[in-house]
This record gives C-alpha cells, sequence and structure tokens, in this order.
C-alpha cells in the first residue's frame, strides 16, 4: 500500500527552443521522488525522445498530468502533441507559478529546478486542465495579435513622423516614405479586421453569442472579438474572479504591521484583454448608465481618474462573461430591477417577522 502511487506530474519548463523536465511521482504516504532528464529540443523530435522517456520511467497505471507554464507561443506544440496522445495537460499561468514557487522559498532560477517546481506543483494541486482552442478560435486570436502588432507599429511610426516634422533638418523624402507606411498600415489593419468579420459571420452560434457581448454600450466588435479569441470563447473560464485573475486585473493588498503600500492591480496575466479593453472603458463612462454612475461614484475616491477607469474596465469584463454565459442582452434596468427586488424581499421579510411575534 506504501508503494502505491497516488499522482504523477511531468513538469516542463519551455522556452523558444529547448524543453527542461522532471517527473515527479507521489506516492500514498505522500512522499514525492523526482526524476530529472537532460533537455530536448522543442520540436517534434524532442518531442518523441521525451514521450519514450516518458513511458519508460513512469510508474503505475495513474497517466502523468503534463504541467507548463504559458510562454507566449512556445508551448502550444508540445501541449498538443501530449494531449493528442491522450495526457492530460494543464497550461499555468507565471503569475500562479511565481507565487507557488515564492512559497518554496525557492530563491535560486534554473530550467532544472523550474521543471521540478511544476511537477511538484502537478502533485500537489488540482490542476484545471487544459484544452485546445478550437481552430476558429486559434485564428481569430492570430488575427486579433497581429493587427495589435501593426497598431504598435504604427503609433511608433506616428510618433518618429511627428519628431520628423519637428527637426530642423527634416527631408522630405523620409517624410514621405513614412506617410505611405502609415497607409499601408492602415490599410493592413481594415483587411484583418473585415477578415475577423467573416470568420464570425460564418459561425452562426459564434454570432449570436458576439451579439450579446456587443448590445453592451460602448463595447465595439473589435473588443468583443478579442477578448473572445483571447479566452477560447471563456471555454476555461468558471468564474469571474478567475477571468479577472487571468486579465491581471485582480488586486493586490501590501499590508505588514502600520505599514500600508499601494492597492493595485497585478498585471500578471494576459496583457492583451487589459490593452483592448482601455478605449471601451471610456466609452462606457459617457454612455453607459451604470458603469457611468460607478464611475462618478468611484472617481472621487481615487488619486488618479485612471485608477477608477481601470475598476470599470474589470466590472465591463465581467459583465461580457456573464452576457456570454448566459446567453443575455445587456439591460440597462438590470440594476434598478435588482434593487427593487430586494426591497421586495426585505420588505416581505419585515412583514413576516411582525406576524410571527405576534403570534
Amino acid at each position: 500500500m506504501k508503494n502505491e502511487i497516488l499522482k504523477q506530474a511531468l513538469g516542463i519548463d519551455v522556452s523558444k527552443d529547448n524543453l527542461s523536465m522532471c517527473l515527479g511521482i507521489m506516492n500514498a504516504d505522500l512522499v514525492k521522488d523526482f526524476i530529472p532528464r537532460e533537455d530536448v529540443s522543442n520540436d517534434l523530435t524532442g518531442f518523441k525522445v521525451l514521450l519514450k522517456w516518458l513511458k519508460k520511467v513512469s510508474k503505475g497505471n495513474v497517466l502523468p498530468i503534463v504541467v507548463m507554464e504559458a510562454t507566449g507561443v512556445y508551448h502550444e506544440e508540445i501541449a498538443i502533441f501530449f494531449h493528442k496522445k491522450g495526457y492530460q495537460v494543464s497550461i499555468m499561468q507565471s503569475g500562479r507559478v511565481k507565487r507557488y514557487a515564492q512559497s518554496l522559498d525557492q530563491r535560486s532560477k534554473t530550467d532544472a529546478l523550474d521543471s521540478k517546481m511544476l511537477s511538484m506543483l502537478g502533485c500537489e494541486r488540482k490542476l484545471s486542465i487544459w484544452t485546445p482552442p478550437s481552430k476558429l478560435m486559434q485564428k481569430l486570436k492570430a488575427l486579433s495579435r497581429e493587427r495589435s502588432t501593426i497598431i504598435k507599429e504604427k503609433s511608433a511610426d506616428k510618433n518618429r513622423q511627428s519628431a520628423l516634422n519637428s527637426s530642423a533638418y527634416s527631408n522630405n523624402k523620409e517624410l514621405k516614405r513614412y506617410r505611405q507606411r502609415l497607409e499601408l498600415f492602415n490599410v493592413q489593419i481594415k483587411e484583418i479586421e473585415q477578415e475577423m468579420h467573416k470568420l464570425t459571420v460564418e459561425d452562426e452560434n459564434l454570432l449570436r453569442k458576439m451579439s450579446y457581448i456587443e448590445s453592451i454600450p460602448g463595447i465595439s466588435f473589435i473588443s468583443a472579438i478579442t477578448v473572445v479569441a483571447e479566452t477560447a470563447g471563456f471555454e476555461l473560464i468558471n468564474s469571474g474572479k478567475q477571468l479577472s485573475s487571468y486579465a491581471g486585473y485582480d488586486v493586490v493588498i501590501k499590508e505588514s504591521g502600520s505599514y500600508r503600500g499601494k492597492t493595485r492591480i497585478s498585471k500578471k496575466g494576459n496583457n492583451h484583454i487589459r490593452a483592448v479593453m482601455h478605449m471601451p472603458s471610456m466609452a462606457a463612462v459617457r454612455v453607459n448608465p451604470t458603469l457611468k454612475i460607478f464611475y462618478e461614484r468611484l472617481k472621487p475616491k481615487k488619486v488618479k481618474p485612471l485608477i477608477a477607469l481601470v475598476a470599470v474596465q474589470r466590472k465591463l469584463l465581467i459583465l461580457m462573461y456573464t452576457l456570454w454565459k448566459n446567453e443575455a442582452y445587456y439591460d440597462e434596468k438590470f440594476e434598478q430591477k435588482k434593487q427593487q427586488e430586494n426591497m421586495f424581499l426585505a420588505a416581505r421579510d419585515r412583514k413576516q417577522l411582525k406576524v410571527e411575534s405576534s403570534l
């Protein structure tokens, strides 16, 4: 019984070119053994070598869970490879991995130590299981990120052009090339947006669900489809709190004794979602009745108006998730109805107490 295997977890530290790995095995006594392996290449050849080694060293009938940290795009191929082979895969956000590492008082940081730490995490915790996004969501996510990259390049070029215009040594030919590049950026952004529209219209279910989110005042098609693509249609999101953490809107409080640090959002999450939520939040505080009241109530209490705007972004994101999951359109009188319902329930309870006390 002591040698019975309770759980096995393969921790993989992913980089662009290599994979560092360690297999953690936990028995019935909760004792953990770790089996490291030398790095393999982050390609199909390396994946096959890794799979062969894993089958050789894993014990019992318990199939190991594969645990890795989200690293841009470099973890995607190995995650899909193991998923196709029938293994459970868990992809961890960097913030959660960092907090777990801190709990171990792990001061050094190497690929080998990180892979061991991930395998330990997989043995000790119940992790969310990852599933690959649909081809549609993969396409939309790729288009969304391409659009984001072009917008950043366009902004940088506009700043350079502005600086050149103010320079005493400006060159007309150079300015012309800047204008041509900016025109090209605009054409490409328009092409990408049209392609995103086309993909959405071609999928009846996605089009229907998108209409729920777009019913929110201040939310545009681009904002909505970016959030949907980055979350794979909220596929692995189970609550508003989880979504806030995934997007980096979770609040970090630093207090110790008499010390009171600044309260801020963690930003340890998907920065693409945070970037695309900025403009909708600015529109929402002007045209969305509920969020306008929320913003105006919160703004005087904050040192900077931007802090109140971030709170609006978080509230707006959770609202998008709620409408998507409930398949409901935005109701601007929802808060009023909720207050009236609460008042009715309170009055009913008071009446019931009076009746019971008179008996």
